[in-house]
């Protein structure tokens, strides 16, 4: 393999090494990998332009958490994912084959008993699909793999948890034509319920059992049921036409015809597909000839290292093509399935990526991986020329009535259990993007078209609100946004990225406001020093600390690639990310205390331990050690049998134990010795482990107990010092945000629902009919959350259980 694969790493992705490109699609790139334990996996980047999207970036993190929760004979299952990476990213297993579309278009359409055969496959995989609280969305010839072992639905990339209805605009159709329900059309221009009314009506299972008998029709004819024509053309005929059977043999017709009603109540259920379908008699079909042979060519491609041409043109919507991997459409005609299988085989290499973007394009993709700061420590803002308002109603702030607030309060009720207050947006342009929990007030931002400065037509803003009636107590103003990290520390809003340092959290009046050096990239707070890195608009990263309670700078130093460090009192542990320069700066003085050798590997994730005054680092290759912070002398050494999972990692310490989250568990270690102590499975690292201040996750602990989400709708409590379970909660619905704890309660999201639940039982205490929940935040009085992206709720703590 020549040439670099991705702009600035030619050869990795987080722990996967690239061994080749194997196409592209509307969402994204899609590379052959191989994991350091030696797994073969295709890896989906997302295009700049989208990553660049903090709600695409937040869809596809939601997105990733529920497919983790699929598993069936009949689907790819979802490995591992990095949503908060410069270039966000899914791994799933590589499954060499062929797509049923270009099986169709190379050997013809498929013999009855292998058409009954394929709607029973389908029927167990969108069983197992909707069984994790999930709508595919797309089941379409493309995202059907024919593999050596059988058929298996492929493509989670835009597959929704059932109960989410706000990520998608009013308008937007997600689907490919020919093959999507027509409550997927109609559902694109009509209103959704009461709690937002211009939101899309949420789409059921019931449009995936439309697509299947759609399959069916395409597997037995090679057409669409509604034939060949424009998008709108196709369109307008799954709403308004019915469908054409013509072809369709007698042992699938009846079913596909079920299928295909335009009612969704009048269609059957999976199950019952399954029932009508099932023959445990039916023939291999994947393996008499000559789909044998295509299969299994497609197979040999894979052996030889991936590097085989699978960037055909899409012959259905005009965009490069993957044959058999998750994320892009494949549609070939007969005679270009043809021309490729019988022309003589040749080795191409990766075709060259495109040229690099330029510094300030480069700089906006890079801030967009560090991703939202949730309710656990952090949100999202990055805001310019900032103008700082107070207007309190109940928190005694002096007020300001020049600056229109940018929020509307709805009152509540104070019964317990009750709405206490709802925030939404005053003006119907702007969006609210994540919010912050402090002691005394609740922290806002959000972006839109209102005013909330002297700078006119500020589209970005944070507003600091009460906790008892949501008044406002102040408010800044931007003129443009970029999304980055921000959070608070002690009595201020450390805010590199808001053009200033520090934000005083009781006055919103900042701390200094001297001159940057270039786009802030992380910041981590140490000992009262805000140590922030950035990206300089000339030459090599810059490291700039400055004191919080001034915004004095303290000290600045030029680095090559540091990641965000772990802070340990005023020693500050820096790392690039190759693991070839690790040391330890004092953040005061920024002077050099010690340095750190013969680490192995490319570092994964650091953390401070204040337990054992000592730092942890993970390397890729799953060497963890333990290092004394006072001289960098070793202290311990473990290693992960594995080694880091293909996605991200992060390490923190509670007390004196550290755990280590990577490849789908947790892992409990004693520093002082680096021996085990317990391990436990767990899902996605983005539904269990929150976003904290300044960068990397922090596990939600309370009493003695980590919580964290076992499987998708089982929220567990692990016993910190031995790793026993104390209660497991089975809820209904996938969850997709970290539970929070306040005093003695854990709040929990799944689905359309949120309980609160005994932190020392895990018994019910109350529950609320919520859908769409993208942040939680909890304190005694009650839990905060960002609904969609136009509504901020609090609701009050409920009766306690009995």
């Amino acid at each position: 393999m020549t040439g670099p694969l991705l702009p600035g790493d030619p050869e990795r992705l987080g722990s996967v090494r690239l061994l080749g490109r194997l196409g592209a699609g509307g969402m994204g790139t899609v590379y052959l990998g191989r994991t350091p334990g030696g797994l073969t996996v295709a890896v989906k980047t997302v295009h700049e332009h989208l990553a660049a999207d903090p709600h695409f970036r937040e869809r596809f993190r939601r997105e990733a958490a529920a497919a983790r929760a699929v598993t069936g004979a009949h689907t790819a299952a979802v490995l591992d994912a990095d949503p908060e990476s410069a270039r966000p990213w899914l791994a799933t297993a590589y499954l060499p084959g062929v797509t049923l579309r270009h099986a169709v278009a190379a050997t013809g359409p498929l013999e009855p008993s292998a058409v009954r055969s394929l709607g029973a496959a389908l029927a167990e995989a969108l069983a197992d699909i909707h069984g994790a609280g999930l709508v595919h969305r797309d089941l379409k010839p493309s995202n059907v793999l024919i593999t050596a072992d059988g058929p298996r639905v492929i493509d989670f990339g835009i597959a929704r948890a059932i109960s989410d209805h706000g990520l998608t605009g009013a308008g937007d159709v997600i689907g490919t034509p020919g093959f999507i329900a027509p409550e997927q059309i109609t559902g694109a221009i009509v209103t959704g319920g009461p709690e937002s009314p211009d939101a899309p009506a949420p789409v059921t299972g019931a449009a995936d059992v439309f697509a299947l008998g759609a399959v069916l029709v395409f597997a037995a004819t090679g057409q669409s049921p509604f034939g060949s024509a424009t998008a709108a053309v196709l369109l307008y005929r799954a709403v308004h036409e019915d469908p054409d059977l013509t072809g369709v043999p007698e042992e699938a017709r009846e079913i596909a015809a079920a299928c295909l009603a335009k009612d969704p109540g009048r269609r059957p259920a999976v199950d019952a597909v399954l029932e009508a379908t099932a023959d445990p008699g039916a023939p291999l079909w994947w393996r008499t000839e000559p789909l044998r042979s295509l299969v299994l060519g497609e197979a040999a491609d894979a052996a030889d290292g991936g590097e085989a041409d699978r960037d055909a043109p899409d012959a259905a919507d005009g965009r490069e093509a993957d044959r058999n991997v998750p994320g892009a459409a494949e549609g070939r005609d007969a005679m270009a399935a043809t021309v490729r299988r019988t022309a003589p085989r040749t080795r191409t290499l990766p075709s060259p990526p495109p040229p690099p973007p330029p510094p300030s394009a480069r700089r906006r993709a890079d801030l967009t991986r560090r991703g939202l700061l949730l309710a656990g420590g952090g949100g999202l803002a990055s805001l310019v020329g900032y103008a700082f308002h107070r207007s309190g109603k109940d928190d005694g702030g002096k007020g300001n009535d020049e600056a229109p607030d940018p929020l509307t309060v709805r009152g509540g009720s104070t019964r317990q259990g009750a709405v206490r207050w709802t925030l939404t947006p005053a003006d119907t342009g702007s969006t609210v993007d994540a919010l912050r929990l402090t002691r005394s007030a609740l922290l806002v931002h959000g972006v839109g078209a209102v005013d909330v400065s002297r700078i006119g037509g500020s589209r970005g803003y944070v507003s600091a609100r009460g906790l008892r009636d949501a008044g406002r107590r102040w408010t800044t103003g931007a003129a443009e946004t970029v999304p980055t990290r921000w959070g608070v520390s002690g009595s201020v809003l450390a805010a590199g990225d808001l053009g200033l340092d520090a934000v005083d959290l009781a006055t919103g009046e900042p701390h200094g406001t001297p001159e940057k050096p270039g786009v802030p990239l992380w910041f981590s707070v140490a000992d009262g020093v805000l140590i922030s890195g950035y990206e300089a608009d000339s030459g090599p990263p810059v490291l700039r600390a400055v004191d919080l309670a001034t915004g004095a700078e303290r000290w600045t130093e030029d680095v090559s690639g540091a990641r965000p460090p772990a802070v340990l009192g005023r020693a500050v542990l820096l790392a690039d990310e190759d693991g070839s320069s690790i040391r330890c700066v004092d953040a005061v003085s920024g002077r050099i205390r010690w340095t750190y050798e013969g680490f192995e590997g490319p570092v994964a994730a650091l953390a401070g331990v204040p337990g054992a005054d000592c730092f942890a680092l993970f390397s890729t290759q799953g060497a963890l050690h333990f290092v004394r912070a006072p001289d960098g002398g070793r202290l311990a050494a473990a290693t992960l049998k594995g080694g880091a999972s293909a996605g991200s990692s992060a390490l923190a310490a509670v007390g004196s134990t550290v755990l280590l989250a990577t490849g789908g568990r947790v892992h409990a270690y004693a520093p002082a010795t680096g021996a085990l102590l317990w391990s436990a499975g767990t899902v996605g690292l983005d539904t269990s482990w929150p976003a904290v201040t300044g960068g990397g996750r922090a596990p939600v602990t309370a009493g003695g107990a980590l919580l964290h989400w076992a499987r998708a709708g089982e929220l567990r409590a692990l016993d910190l010092g031995s790793g026993e379970e104390r209660w497991a909660a089975r809820l209904d619905g996938v969850a997709q945000v970290p539970p929070v704890a306040a005093g003695r309660t854990v709040y929990a999201a799944t689905g359309e629902t949120c309980r609160a639940l005994d932190l020392n039982r895990g018994t019910g205490q109350g529950s609320w009919a919520v859908a769409d929940i993208r942040d939680l935040a909890a304190d005694a009085s009650g839990w905060y959350a960002r609904i969609g992206t136009a509504t901020v709720r609090a609701y009050n703590h409920p009766a306690a259980a009995p």
